[in-house]
């Protein structure tokens, strides 16, 4: 071999060690936290390590990278060291008992909570916890939730926007018009803001759910919202299983309700104990919405026995709930649905797959 072509060869490695070394992050081995689900069937994951959010498509690998640059918060990190410890409450709220079956000791105390370290190594002008949500806009522009605050960042990863929220955030969506909101509260509390400017539009519910959920912050969820089709707002409230539906544009004027039958008879309350209500997310292009729950908390619904975590089929159209038995154990989140697919985050990290119809 001569020396001209192991010098070209050497010359070629050197040329295709980068995109190798971009192409090296997989999520189906290392997402972790909440994901924003394209229509096309691509993933948004943040990537706490690069501090970027990876774009990723099953069987497409990882599509862009985005890094993500955030502004420190000093007032805010001042204040959660500063907060008054909560008021003193009962073992057991009898009325949480009585309509989601959570007991009181699942909730945050925020009297425990330890103070963030002096010492740490996070520089003033860049804020370095993990995002909390984060959903892509049809500006191309991502909104993203951290520390109590709303970023807009535009396509750089620079905020462009940053605006104040009153409460930990649950659930999130994009709609055509607009941001939705679903704050982690004990009764629901949704808020639409504008796409342009992120201002307040409407909001439904109660905003004193937000101030009561800061003094006894809960440590699993209670209420979930998805997007119909035709932007339509869905709200599951605790633990039930009928849903709320909005109007996008009217908002709360005028609020629905769906209920749902499983084998000719209308389905139970669940039990959601200390598990608390799992995801809920819209199947693209069809009138249907798919929630996850473990087999006691809805062995009074008529769903059937499982070894694993089950999935309840919500046809909006013909008002049923069908029950797909999974073979996943408790501790996967449903974070995705595909053409036959739904997709889990493994607890450990990574991405596990179930079939669906």
């Amino acid at each position: 071999m001569s020396h001209l072509f192991l010098v070209v060869l050497m010359i070629i490695g050197a040329a295709a060690a980068t995109p190798l070394r971009a192409q090296g992050w997989d999520a189906g081995k290392h997402a972790s936290g909440w994901a924003f689900q394209e229509v096309d069937g691509s993933f948004m994951f943040f990537d706490p390590a690069a501090r970027s959010l990876r774009t990723w498509m099953k069987g497409g690998g990882l599509l862009a990278s985005l890094p993500v640059a955030l502004p420190a918060d000093q007032k805010s990190a001042a204040a959660k060291l500063s907060a008054a410890p909560p008021k003193v409450v009962s073992d057991y709220s009898a009325a949480a008992a009585t309509l989601y079956g959570i007991p009181n000791h699942q909730r945050v105390s925020s009297a425990s909570a330890k103070p963030a370290s002096q010492g740490a190594s996070a520089t003033p002008s860049q804020c370095t916890a993990v995002p909390e949500r984060w959903v892509l806009d049809s500006y191309n522009r991502v909104w993203m939730v951290c520390e109590g605050r709303l970023a807009v960042l535009g396509k750089e990863g620079a905020p462009v926007n940053i605006l104040p929220i009153p409460g930990p955030v649950e659930d999130m969506a994009v709609a055509r018009d607009g941001i939705l909101l679903l704050y982690r509260t004990l009764k629901p509390y949704l808020e639409k803001r504008d796409l342009k400017t992120g201002a307040l539009l409407w909001t439904f519910g109660d905003k004193n759910e937000v101030k009561e959920a800061a003094t006894e912050p809960l440590r699993v969820p209670i209420n979930r919202m998805a997007l119909g089709a035709d932007d339509s707002i869905y709200i599951a409230e605790g633990a039930s299983l009928a849903l709320t539906v909005l109007d996008p544009i009217k908002g709360p004027k005028d609020p629905g309700q769906l209920f749902f039958t499983s084998r000719n008879a209308t389905s139970d309350h669940a039990v959601l104990g200390p598990v608390g209500r799992g995801p809920m997310l819209s199947w693209a292009g069809r009138d249907v919405i798919f929630g996850v729950f473990t087999p006691k908390q809805v062995r009074s619904c008529g769903a059937p026995d499982s070894k694993g975590l089950l999935l309840a089929r919500f046809d909006l159209a013909r008002g049923t709930v069908e029950w797909l038995p999974t073979s996943l154990d408790q501790g996967h989140r449903l974070v995705g649905l595909l053409d036959t697919e739904a997709v889990f985050l493994a607890p450990d990290g990574g991405l596990a797959y179930t079939s669906i119809h």
